[in-house]
């Protein structure tokens, strides 16, 4: 059964895939269907009230008008913008592709994961997906097509079928009509027809042969047995690449929702400060901060926190979280949430008592001072490589005036010195993923609407000659997340404080 919102390709594609399906062909139904004339009295008040009791897979407007306004597939992303998501991408495969080609873009749906049994792991989606349709719904596919040398496409996204047996377990799932009006793709079908419907496609370009645009890092048996069999007209391409090159840039909407998402884990992290004592326990303050993320609109944390007091500190991504803070020590803790799609990645540290010492207070100034540096060179659009390679100068400079690498005598050996002392990257792109679009190149100039991280740090195992030793022991880092702008940039995390008297005078 297939719903259709365009008649221009699917439509008479599907007349000759379904003409010995009878059942098919009688069910297939257009967007006009849909349009139907107002109905009178009574019926279009029925009707409301049934659109009112409809139960749906996902937040919408109907169920949801405190959340999403009308058209929005997601909280502040209209249905059009997945749209054009769509077109902008289609117009990247027209151009990476032989005009004489076919083209068929693969875009699959994460699927429920279980930790045992019958018991789910809390589901996330495919971020690609999620990008390109706003579905939060397992197990679905879309696939998007466009004839040789044709700047037009269709879109086409495949369900499972309605089981009223999982309804009655997991809750209502997607239908055909949801697909449709909900989400605005062109055309909705049930997933067995998968293989049939590019078995078809693959048979009707057979002449002029069909690039297969796909993420080849992700298993899809379906599409893997097609390929197989129709190798000869088939070129497999890689669709991650364009993907991630779109995704960069953020939306006015997409920057919305990370103002939100940086804003809320600011606030829980300050909360965290504040409810911070000597021989607390690492896995409170991960309750705390997670609690007042959910609390302000979060749903889950985007990681798992690194909550490491003390010397466990030096572990970048130490994520036991299960020791107690002792008097005299610092905590480093590293936490993001997720608002909608869209992530935070903010580091604070502070001493578990309130108060610096003066060894502390040294460190801790020389790793703000590089990171304050960073942010405003951000203003000149830098490549986060060269922003990496500012932060070893700047770092080994800061490092040198307290008492490290004091054989270091060029700006060379205080680089090394500084990146044995932080041994990862400033930077990373920040979205819908943590370490978002991570095939986006590095040396490239920052552009208006790219978010990043600014994270300089410093671990001093008790090993280190090349620092004093009143520094061994010390794990340091401070991160924030930063939006390029047209006219400079924006400290999505600004709200946190970072400076020691900020921070003293919160958990006084």
């Amino acid at each position: 059964m297939v719903v259709s919102r365009s008649p221009r390709i699917f439509f008479s594609m599907w007349k000759k895939i379904t003409k010995r399906n009878v059942t098919v062909q009688m069910s297939m139904v257009s967007s006009r269907n849909f349009s139907r004339s107002p109905l009178p009295g009574n019926k279009q008040l029925d009707l409301q009230q049934n659109q009112l009791l409809r139960k749906y897979p996902q937040p919408v407007f109907e169920s949801h008008p405190h959340l999403l306004k009308n058209g929005e597939v997601t909280p502040l992303i209209h249905k059009d913008e997945y749209k054009e998501r769509r077109t902008k991408l289609m117009q990247k495969v027209s151009k990476q592709s032989d005009g004489s080609k076919a083209n068929l873009v693969v875009v699959q749906s994460s699927s429920k994961v279980y930790m045992s049994g019958k018991i789910p792991y809390v589901f996330r989606q495919d971020s690609d997906f999620l990008y390109l349709t706003g579905c939060l719904e397992p197990d679905v596919a879309l696939l998007m097509i466009s004839a040789p040398g044709s700047d037009n496409f269709e879109s086409i996204v495949f369900i499972p079928k309605i089981d009223s047996n999982t309804e009655v377990w997991e809750g209502p799932k997607a239908d055909l009509e949801f697909c449709l009006n909900i989400l605005g793709i062109e055309q909705a079908n049930y997933f067995s027809q998968i293989a049939p419907f590019m078995c078809s496609f693959i048979k009707q370009n057979h002449l002029s042969g069909v690039h297969i645009w796909r993420d080849p890092g992700r298993s899809f048996q379906i599409v893997d047995d097609v390929i197989s069999q129709k190798s000869g007209s088939i070129i497999a391409r890689d669709i991650v690449p364009l993907l991630h090159s779109l995704r960069v840039i953020k939306s006015k909407s997409e920057q919305e929702l990370m103002r939100r998402s940086c804003s809320i884990i600011a606030s829980a992290t300050i909360e965290t400060m504040k409810m911070s004592q000597p021989s607390v326990c690492e896995s409170q303050l991960w309750a705390c901060v997670e609690y007042h993320s959910r609390m302000k609109g979060a749903q889950y944390l985007a990681y798992p926190p690194v909550v490491a007091g003390g010397d466990r500190a030096n572990t970048i991504h130490y994520i036991n979280n299960n020791q107690l803070i002792n008097n005299g020590e610092m905590v480093l803790m590293d936490a993001g949430c997720q608002y909608y799609g869209y992530t935070s990645d903010m580091t604070r540290c502070w001493p578990i008592n309130g108060k610096f010492t003066n060894s502390q207070a040294e460190a801790y100034e020389a790793v703000l001072d590089v990171q304050l540096d960073l942010i405003q060179f951000c203003n000149e659009r830098p490549p986060l490589d060269i922003l990496f390679q500012r932060m070893c100068r700047q770092l080994g400079k800061n490092l040198q005036q307290i008492g490290f690498g004091k054989n270091a005598k060029s700006c060379a050996e205080r680089a090394q010195m500084a990146y044995s002392v932080c041994p990862h990257h400033v930077s990373h792109y920040l979205g819908i993923d943590v370490h978002d679009t991570g095939t986006v190149n590095r040396n490239i100039p920052l552009e208006p609407g790219m978010v990043i991280t600014i994270e300089p740090g410093l671990y001093v195992d008790l090993k280190r000659s090349i620092a004093p030793k009143e520094f061994h022991g010390l794990g340091l880092r401070i991160e924030d997340d930063i939006l390029i702008t047209e006219t400079g940039i924006e400290v999505l995390t600004q709200s946190c404080p970072k400076t020691i008297s900020e921070i003293e005078s919160i958990m006084r």
